[in-house]
């Protein structure tokens, strides 16, 4: 029976491209509001607001407000959405493997920066856009070491997860952080429009951890990455 709901809600989700959208966007913000799930895209409001309410009669999404407010009106997953999610991420997010050959500007300065910094020490870098997850660069022996799949599921734990990670830091266009998984390191790094980017590298103790953090701030994340 519980089987028979998740794919019952997997067509009525995947047939729209707005729920697709919703259930993306509150699966990794927790809480939202319509114009929140309508920022850096192209989708109307009114057309979100209509799939949310769709989505609140199939009981996959909830409104966490009193029904009267009419402003600040956040919505979240019920416990039958997140379970959906579960189900239905692999279906909604792409990921694209791309031959280690950067294709932006930013994407190119950050390999080279990388590089150059991290030498052998560097493993993966790699990014989402928001629509795509994309592999910029992959040491041989580092690849070796991973399935496909492996990495497909690593790609959407970047996109969707975020490891864990609460990137709204009010007042900062760009944000990066280290953080140390023995003997690897992982490198997070968000610039103004949102692009995230993952850098890997091991071993890290001799890593100027501070040096590396500064100089992907000031040289590649403050430019944007639609350059």
């Amino acid at each position: 029976m519980e089987r028979d709901r998740i794919e019952a809600a997997r067509s009525f989700v995947l047939s729209s491209k707005y729920r697709k959208h919703v259930l993306k966007g509150l699966a990794r913000a927790t809480l939202a509001t319509p114009t929140e799930l309508a920022e850096n895209t192209e989708l109307q409001r009114s057309h979100l607001s209509r799939a949310i309410s769709e989505l609140r009669e199939e009981d996959i999404v909830e409104l966490h407000a009193p029904e009267e407010r009419t402003v600040g009106r956040y919505y979240g997953l019920t416990d039958f959405g997140e379970e959906a999610w579960e189900h239905l991420r692999t279906d909604i997010l792409q990921v694209e493997w791309q031959d280690p050959d950067p294709t932006t500007e930013t994407s190119s300065r950050l390999v080279e920066t990388v590089t150059h910094r991290l030498g052998d020490k560097l493993r993966f870098v790699g990014m989402y856009d928001g629509d795509a997850a994309r592999l910029l660069y992959a040491d041989d022996d580092a690849l070796a070491e991973y399935t496909e799949q492996e990495l497909t599921d690593g790609a959407r734990e970047l996109a969707f997860r975020r490891v864990n990670l609460d990137l709204n830091i009010p007042n900062k266009e760009c944000w990066a952080q280290v953080y140390f998984f023995d003997p690897e390191a992982l490198l997070i790094a968000q610039n103004s429009d949102g692009t995230l980017y993952s850098v890997s590298f091991a071993p890290y103790q001799d890593v100027d951890i501070a040096g590396l953090l500064d100089t992907i701030e000031s040289t590649v994340l403050q430019t944007g990455h639609g350059d």
